[in-house]
Order: C-alpha cells, then sequence, then structure tokens
C-alpha cells in the first residue's frame, strides 16, 4: 500500500470521525421528551395511545374542528420511532440517544459521499462538496426526533434509485443478467417505505419520490429524449416497484387517512407560528443552514443551467421537487441539501475536468489539496477542541427545569399546572403520571395553543371583567405555574412574569437559575406558601441570572441585555440598568427601545 491511499485512508477516517462527534451534541431538542414517554408509553402498555393521557387540556376531537384527524395522527404516526428511543435509552441512556442520532446523520452523509464519488471525482473534492451539507444537518438540524429517520430515509431512496438508472442504463445494450444486477437496487425500497411509514409522516416525501422517477423515466421512455431511456422490462419493474410502495406504504396506524391529515397539517394556523414551517427568507440568512441553503441553490441553479441542453428529465423534476419544498420552509432543507450536492456533482464535472487539464492547475493540482487537508484538519482539531465534542455527554442541565420538576416530586402540589411550551414534553418526560401538562410541542388541539399564548403573552384585554391571561388561567382551573422568566429564542422577558409579579393572588414559592414555580392564594395552599414563600421581588435576581445564562449561546442578541436592564430597572437597581443598555448601545446606538429607558433614567440622576 503506497504513501498516498494510507494518507486518503487517514484523511478519510479523520473526517468522517469528525462529522459523527458533530453530529454528537447533548440532548437538546424539546420535542424529544414526549417522543421519549410515549416509546415508554407504548412499551409499558403495549398499545399506541388513542387518547392523550399527558395533558389534561386534551380532548378526543378538537372542539373547534371536530372532522380533524390532527389528533389522532400524531399520537399514532411516529409510534416505531418512540419504541425505538425508548428502547436505545433503556439500553444506554442518553447517550445512545446521542449516538443514534449521529449514526442516521453520518449514514446520510456517507451515501451522499458514494454518490459523489460515483460520479468520477476524487476524495478530496468529493469530501469538499459535502461540507455544505455537514454545516447545514449540524447548525440546525441534530434535534432527536423521528424527522431523521426521514433524512435519511429521502436520500437513501435517492441513491438506490439513482443506482439502478445508473446500472440499467449503462447496461442497456449488455446481457440481461447484468441489467436484472441493477434491477436489485430497487427490491429494498417497499421494505423501506413501510418501515418509514410507521417511523414518521416524512414518508410521503418517499412515495413522491418514487412516483416522480417513475413519471419522468416513463415520458423518457416515449418520447426518447431528454435523457437516456431505460429499457422496457426495467420500466416495468420500477412501475412494481411504485406500485408496491404505495400499497405497503398505508400499513401504518392512520393507515389511508395520512395524505388528507398532512394537507391539513400544512394548512392550520398553528403551523403558521412555528419557525421551522417558515421559509428561509423569514428567518433570516443569520443563520448557518439558511444561508448554506442559499449558496447551494444559487451554485446548483447555476451549474444546471450552464448545462441546460445536457439535462435529464429526471433530474430536473427531482432537483425542482426539493427546491421548491426548500423554499416553502426551513424544515425541508436537509431533503434539499443532499440533492443540490449531487447535481453539483453531476453536472459540474465537465467544468471540474477543463479546470484540472490547464496546465496551470495541473501543477499545483497536488500543493490545493495539501493546502485543503491542512485546512480542514486544523478546523477539525480547533472544533473538537473548542467545543468539547469528545466531552459532550447526557443532557444540558441549563436547559431544562430539573430544580422544578425535583421540587415539585418533594412537594406534592395538587390541581393543573400550565407550563411554558417549550418545556411541556420535559415536563411529561420528567412527571406523568403524577402531573399533566397544560400543553407541549405536540399541539394537539389548536385553539389550546392560541389560549396558552395568551396567557404566556399576559393579553391584557378585558374579558368578564378580568385580564385575559388571568381568565385563561381561570377557566383551565390552574392551580399553579412553572415556567423560565426569559425566552431563549427572542432574549425577551416573558410578558406573564411582571404580570403575576404585579398580581396578588399568585406567590412565588420556588426560584432558581433557569426557572420560577408561582402558586395561587387558595386556603388549600397556604400551608406550602407559608413554607416556601419567597419575596417576589427577589425574581428580578433571578430574571438577570437567567437571561446572563442564555445569552452565552447569542452573544449578539441584544433583547437580552435590554431584559437584564428592565430587570434592574424594575429593582430600582438604576445604575446597573443604565450599564446593560449602553451595552446595546455599543453595537444598536439607534435602538428606540433602549433610547427611551435611558431618557426615563435621565430622572433619576444616572
Amino acid at each position: 500500500m503506497n504513501t498516498e491511499k494510507v494518507l486518503k485512508i487517514f484523511f478519510f477516517s479523520i473526517f468522517f470521525g469528525f462529522v459523527f462527534l458533530l453530529f454528537s451534541p447533548e440532548v437538546r431538542d424539546s420535542d424529544f421528551w414526549w417522543h421519549l414517554k410515549t416509546g415508554e408509553y407504548i412499551y409499558q402498555t403495549g398499545s399506541i395511545p388513542q387518547t392523550d393521557p399527558f395533558a389534561y387540556t386534551s380532548l378526543t376531537k378538537d372542539p373547534v374542528n371536530p372532522e380533524s384527524k390532527r389528533i389522532a395522527f400524531i399520537l399514532r404516526q411516529y409510534w416505531l420511532a418512540q419504541l425505538i428511543f425508548y428502547w436505545i435509552y433503556e439500553l444506554f441512556s442518553f447517550q445512545g440517544i446521542m449516538y443514534l442520532r449521529a449514526i442516521l446523520l453520518t449514514s446520510l452523509v456517507f451515501l451522499l459521499y458514494r454518490s459523489v464519488r460515483r460520479e468520477g471525482h476524487g476524495l478530496f473534492l468529493s469530501i469538499f462538496l459535502l461540507l455544505p451539507t455537514v454545516i447545514i444537518l449540524s447548525s440546525n438540524y441534530t434535534g432527536e426526533r423521528p424527522q431523521l429517520f426521514s433524512f435519511l430515509f429521502a436520500y437513501l431512496l435517492i441513491f438506490l434509485l439513482e443506482s439502478f438508472r445508473q446500472k440499467t442504463v449503462s447496461s442497456a445494450d449488455r446481457s440481461q443478467v447484468q441489467q436484472s444486477l441493477g434491477r436489485r437496487y430497487l427490491l429494498p425500497i417497499p421494505a423501506i417505505i413501510l418501515l418509514w411509514a410507521n417511523l414518521h409522516g416524512g414518508f410521503f416525501v418517499g412515495i413522491i419520490l418514487v412516483l416522480g422517477y417513475l413519471f419522468c423515466e416513463t415520458v423518457k421512455h416515449y418520447i426518447k429524449r431528454f435523457g437516456k431511456q431505460l429499457s422496457a422490462r426495467s420500466l416495468r419493474f420500477l412501475a412494481f416497484t411504485g406500485f408496491l410502495s404505495v400499497l405497503v406504504s398505508f400499513v401504518n396506524p392512520n393507515g389511508y387517512n395520512v395524505i388528507s391529515i398532512l394537507f391539513e397539517l400544512e394548512k392550520s394556523r398553528y403551523r403558521e407560528t412555528i419557525l421551522e414551517a417558515m421559509t428561509p427568507f423569514a428567518t433570516g440568512l443569520a443563520y448557518p443552514h439558511v444561508l448554506f441553503f442559499v449558496i447551494l441553490l444559487i451554485v446548483s441553479l447555476f451549474t444546471l443551467l450552464i448545462n441546460i441542453k445536457k439535462l435529464d428529465l429526471t433530474d430536473v423534476m427531482i432537483f425542482c421537487g426539493f427546491a421548491i419544498m426548500g423554499l416553502s420552509a426551513v424544515r425541508f432543507i436537509p431533503f434539499f441539501a443532499p440533492v443540490a450536492t449531487l447535481m453539483i456533482a453531476r453536472y459540474g464535472s465537465e467544468i471540474i475536468d477543463k479546470l484540472a487539464r490547464r496546465q496551470s492547475f495541473m501543477a499545483i493540482q497536488h500543493h490545493i489539496k495539501i493546502i485543503f487537508a491542512c485546512f480542514l484538519l486544523a478546523v477539525i482539531v480547533f472544533t473538537t477542541v473548542k467545543f468539547d465534542l469528545f466531552m459532550r455527554k447526557g443532557v444540558r442541565p441549563d436547559k431544562y427545569p430539573e430544580g422544578a420538576v425535583q421540587f415539585l416530586k418533594a412537594n406534592t402540589i395538587p390541581g393543573n399546572m400550565y407550563n411554558p411550551y417549550y418545556w411541556g414534553g420535559y415536563l411529561i418526560w420528567s412527571l406523568y403520571p403524577d402531573y399533566k401538562v397544560f400543553i407541549d410541542g405536540r399541539g394537539l388541539i389548536e385553539d389550546v395553543y392560541f389560549q396558552y399564548l395568551n396567557a404566556f403573552e399576559a393579553k391584557s384585554r378585558s374579558f368578564e371583567g378580568i385580564p385575559q391571561w388571568k381568565a385563561v388561567l381561570n377557566a383551565y382551573k390552574v392551580n399553579f405555574i412553572v415556567t423560565f422568566s426569559v425566552d431563549r429564542f427572542t432574549g425577551r422577558m416573558v410578558p406573564l412574569i411582571p404580570a403575576l409579579y404585579n398580581d396578588p393572588e399568585w406567590h412565588l414559592i420556588y426560584m432558581d437559575r433557569i426557572s420560577l414555580i408561582f402558586l395561587r392564594d387558595r386556603p388549600e395552599n397556604r400551608l406550602i406558601i407559608d413554607r416556601f414563600g419567597v419575596p417576589k421581588e427577589w425574581l428580578w435576581g433571578e430574571v438577570v441570572t437567567e437571561a446572563l445564562l442564555k445569552v452565552k449561546d447569542s452573544p449578539k442578541k441584544t433583547n437580552f441585555y435590554i431584559t437584564i436592564g428592565d430587570a434592574f430597572l424594575a429593582k430600582k437597581s438604576y445604575a446597573d440598568a443604565r450599564a446593560a443598555y449602553f451595552r446595546v448601545m455599543e453595537t444598536e446606538p439607534n435602538n428606540s427601545i433602549v433610547q427611551e429607558r435611558l431618557r426615563f433614567l435621565e430622572g433619576y440622576g444616572n
């Protein structure tokens, strides 16, 4: 084995080892917890839940839209993924969940690597082309959710279908035995669809993908244009695979209702409030996954356009389909990125070959490979050390209300709980069956979600003589509230916090760095209030502490410092408030909110 081959094996191993570590952050997704608890429920009861056991606000049917199948779909669609999560957790704890996620995403990257190499590119160029997809996946899509299976299976189908196309088309003038070898790539597809249909609702993408290939290959076969054609026998085999895939896809708990349910979910008001359901341009280019999506979109479009006379109909249809998906919602970007990379590798080959044949480039080609390898290795070492990739394990202790959970377990508080949407899943995992939540990431009933927002945002419009936020809490007979004080995403103070502070009916009975518990003033609660009640003024210190903790993950978000200034202002610590506001002015001198606060502080001589 020569030295160059040894170096390539070494570089390949280092790169994919790094990718695996990059996809192994701590458990962080707020929806993971209710998936895990549902898996435990299925394992212990031996059945998929038909009604929601975890939230006391849930009903068997949506009261506003009784015909909606949303509740049944969400309760049952992910059952196999949830069971897998629970099995892995039982065997290997949270470390196992981290590695399951890393295995799924690394497998996707490896399949893409094999696809690029199959287009005739070398190791270093192939890895270079993989980088945007790796960055996209690692920056926003490492959540421990069933969608991970959809990301992998979607490209696995493309890999198999492309293998089938390349083997059968290139073997059209060869023996039937050689063509049958190519058709074997279609054999696993129905089984993959069947498995996928019980893991995640994204299996519908797989169905459209197989039927899309079938449609395009049929058109090419009959008009003899727009790319190389399959033989009649291969086309029939593809048609049978498509028919069988559609048939087995309905072997899932929601059966034939899946299609109508997916369309219903896409049209819901609730969907409009979810960040991942928004278009990439609504979220902004500041996010790495959006920036690299745009880069991939532009480069791949340019590559296809300059090869417009050579385009294959199937390539165009598949690319356009995933591009439209990616443009419609952030959640679809991981489906688009590998396809775009494949198109760049396929149709950029001629440009790359022309460049490689130039005398000037050939002279420095070896040096470019060395420079790229050294640069990437330096990035790998820096990232591994900077983010302690080898030391990651378990769950981040500052993200979920572990202290509040232990308090509730040690001191049983009766009645209904109100909780933040983002913490609902964790509270389900930690407290069920002793407590049920108000809401969680499933959002089973849209109306409950919007009522939750009315309370969380402290809507003050009068309802029967009391503020709307308080009317919601009264209507659901909420006895205690578990909440954070600073929103991790916006950096703003939760509007409900000052509302509770100013309402004498609510007492603060617990606080730590990231969570607060308020209890309603009732005779049955008096013993707990007398034992654990703390002055409400103390919560402003908690707001400052929480904001300082969360700003570490978002150092450029000035809203956190506005929140810190507002908390100091409420404490009448005017010098500290002024210092926090000036921190904002350093980066946003025209911030109108801060300017208003500073004018207010001028009256105190600070």
